[in-house]
């Protein structure tokens, strides 16, 4: 029986926004039944591009695919960047989009790359599509605010603590997806337990401060409070992690992964001079976070 062939969208896809959608979501309508909607995509564990190299990325590989599949996506390859930087780009059409993938029609953005050093564009696809056999569709930039929605802008504004900036440019609210750690039960003592998630060193840091965010646990929504830093009143030289009070919740989390979505950047984080000043102002931060998101919970869905 002969193998399937695939309309595939090609992009490292990071954070997975509104301009990465546009590309994606033709490749799902070219597909029309007929073809496998399809993503080439890549991980950086060997080595990274130029560009990506120490750059902070937005999603992890298990968030990409999770969104990939529930925009429609039913095959995705993604190897590690050390496995094809090297290949020239004729190669790359060849041996992975015709040969691996089985592509009959390949989508990209306007300013994909690849190929050795990523000496090949959007047009130099297209004329290795076109000798290949295969149709190949490039798409035009999403545009937001009078500039080209990507990836550079969605870190920018989750680093600055703009989580509406991010929210728009991705088309959904940020996340963060991590497994839940056992911490040292100072929430608990404070009668504010939190759910501990440290933020592994690749991923983009949002700016250290407190938030108002919101959990889905057990098919339930719960409003939240989540602190992004290295608890300065309590403890010092710590990494960056996300301590997350779930209003109402009670229950065990350790080791699951618990996606917290961010709505608003309430302050910054600050050393309180004793643990009841702390205690005090986690109060005031939790009311605050539950009037944001009952408002945004009238307004939305709550996420993706």
């Amino acid at each position: 029986m002969e193998k399937q062939r695939t309309s595939v969208a090609l992009g490292f896809f990071d954070g997975v926004h509104l301009g990465h959608r546009r590309v994606i979501e033709k490749a799902v309508a070219l597909a029309q039944g007929n073809l496998i909607p399809a993503v080439f995509t890549f991980t950086l564990d060997g080595s990274a591009p130029a560009k990506k190299q120490g750059v902070g990325e937005i999603t992890t590989l298990e968030q990409k695919i999770r969104i990939l599949k529930g925009m429609g996506i039913q095959q995705i390859y993604a190897p590690d960047f050390s496995d094809f930087h090297n290949m020239s780009g004729e190669a790359f059409v060849y041996q992975i989009l015709k040969e691996k993938m089985n592509a009959a029609v390949v989508c990209c953005g306007q300013d994909f790359r690849f190929g050795k050093g990523a000496s090949c564009d959007a047009a130099a696809l297209h004329r290795f599509c076109q000798a290949a056999g295969l149709s190949c569709v490039v798409l035009e930039e999403v545009m937001e605010d009078g500039e080209a929605v990507s990836s550079t802008r969605v870190r920018r504004a989750i680093a600055a603590g703009e989580m509406e900036k991010a929210r728009l440019l991705l088309g959904r609210r940020y996340c963060l997806d991590f497994p839940v750690e056992h911490g040292k039960a100072l929430g608990r003592r404070l009668q504010f337990p939190t759910i501990n998630q440290p933020i592994p060193p690749q991923m983009v840091l949002p700016r250290l401060g407190v938030y108002a965010t919101m959990a889905r646990v057990n098919g339930k929504v719960y409003a939240g409070v989540t602190n992004i830093g290295v608890r300065p009143t309590v403890e010092k030289g710590m990494a960056p992690r996300a301590e997350t009070y779930l209003i109402g919740f009670s229950g065990d989390l350790y080791g699951k992964e618990v996606p917290v979505a961010f709505l608003s950047f309430l302050r910054p984080e600050q050393k309180f001079d004793s643990v009841e000043a702390l205690r005090a102002q986690i109060a005031a931060d939790a009311q605050k976070a539950d009037q944001i998101v009952k408002k945004a919970l009238q307004e939305e869905k709550p996420m993706i």
